[in-house]
């Protein structure tokens, strides 16, 4: 079990939501940011895993030529 940094409450369920994630070169990936239930700290922010499966099957069915 981990505490929030900023509050100290135990993180038992951690909330989500979207947020772009950009690179030093500039390019844009749909991100998901971690924050704490208690007081809305940022725990942790990375690439969307489920965004991007969806963004690599839609590009491999327009390269079948499937949409």
């Amino acid at each position: 079990m981990g505490t929030c940094p900023k509050c100290e409450s135990a993180v038992m369920v951690a909330n989500i939501g979207d947020v772009t994630v950009q690179a030093a070169g500039g390019k844009q990936w749909r991100g998901i940011k971690y924050y704490c239930p208690a007081c809305g700290a940022i725990l942790s922010v990375s690439i969307d895993p489920i965004a991007i499966k969806t963004d690599i099957v839609e590009e491999i069915l327009r390269a079948l030529g499937k949409r």
